[in-house]
């Protein structure tokens, strides 16, 4: 996509991305100036971003890899209850307002929230098991799953609404997107690479799931009064929005989508961060984990050998760098050697060699 790509360390791609530039300006002014070589982690930058943007965002309920489940006891679950459900925008900041949800006979679950086997240590739904609805009183207890013929995707769940007495205490609630949601394109935006500091062999350092995308992602219709197709532009921020329990999303420029004028428009929404730090290197075996330790290692000596390099005046860098330490017996005006060790003169294409060698430092 070029410079502005969201994965891409440059102003336009931060800001595609969502960052504002008062949250660059910010971290800019937070981690200061200097004249020596640092290293600041991209999480120092992300946990800044989380705390500007908490207050900021509206919350959305939404499913990136969705799951449809339908509600077979409908009728007989919702009578006498209410459908529509009062959400805060933000639960921190009254002045955001509210916006509305309702819950209809087919909802939408991310698949994440699903699992076929169920244990003690997950939360989220599985066969012939209650978790609670979020904003919603009762239990959602899956019946029946609905697999393709392969068996590799789950296709749709029958489920039926627990509105008893007697019902368990859910463990969890879980978000959930109505009928009517809105279809969009969501790019989740990884760090570009599985090290804080590449090296020189930065290829093989580049993350695989530095972007994973999610063509089918759908979000609840209230997303409807922020994205605006005919507002976005690449060269200013647009709207961001929090994902319950995902994380905070803002609308790409590519997004063509009006609620009036084209509702059929195209959304896309880019993740600026997730809610909590994640790792890349979570899911990489522990040989790969070692490789990337050893990188890292490399990478802090090369950073401290350059720090130590800076502190060399140029009259004395080839008296005492490393690399040329004991190699010349003499030296110009300039420091440029002139003689080699055992005192034979250099000629004058390597005395030009070594001055731009010089200019370097």
């Amino acid at each position: 996509r070029g410079w502005d790509d969201c994965r891409m360390p440059t102003i336009s791609g931060m800001r595609r991305r969502g960052y504002t530039a008062h949250i660059i300006n910010t971290f800019c002014q937070d981690v200061g100036a200097t004249r020596s070589a640092n290293l600041v982690e991209m999480k120092k930058l992300e946990q800044l971003v989380r705390a500007m943007l908490v207050d900021e965002s509206r919350r959305v309920m939404a499913a990136l890899d969705p799951i449809e489940v339908v509600i077979t006891n409908f009728a007989e679950a919702t009578a006498g209850h209410s459908l529509d459900f009062e959400v805060a925008n933000s639960p921190t900041k009254e002045a955001l307002g509210m916006h509305t949800v309702t819950l209809t006979s087919t909802i939408y679950l991310d698949s994440s929230d699903f699992r076929l086997v169920n244990d003690e240590t997950y939360f989220g739904l599985a066969p012939n098991k209650a978790v609670g609805l979020k904003y919603h009183g009762g239990n959602l207890v899956c019946d029946k799953v609905i697999q393709s013929k392969d068996g590799s995707k789950i296709e749709k769940l029958e489920c039926h609404i627990d509105h008893s007495e007697s019902r368990p205490k859910p463990q969890s609630h879980l978000s959930w997107v109505p009928s009517n949601g809105l279809k969009c394109e969501v790019r989740v935006i990884n760090p570009l690479f599985l090290v804080p500091a590449p090296s020189d062999d930065w290829k093989n350092e580049l993350n695989p799931e530095s972007e994973i995308v999610y063509p089918n992602a759908i979000i609840d219709p209230s997303g409807a009064l922020l994205i605006d197709g005919t507002a976005v532009s690449k060269w200013k921020s647009n709207p961001s929005f929090q994902f319950e329990r995902m994380g905070y999303f803002a609308v790409d420029h590519e997004t063509t989508f009006h609620k009036d004028s084209n509702p059929t428009g195209k959304i896309v929404l880019n993740r600026t961060v997730s809610l909590k730090e994640e790792s890349a290197k979570q899911k990489l075996t522990q040989a790969e984990l070692n490789k990337l330790d050893d990188r890292r290692n490399e990478t802090k000596v090369a950073m401290a050998a350059k720090e130590r390099r800076m502190q060399i005046a140029p009259v004395d860098f080839f008296k005492e760098w490393d690399d040329f330490k004991g190699k010349y017996s003499a030296f110009d005006d300039k420091g440029i050697p002139t003689h080699d060790a055992s005192g034979a003169a250099l000629a004058k294409s390597a005395m030009k060699k070594l001055a731009k060698e010089q200019q370097k430092h």
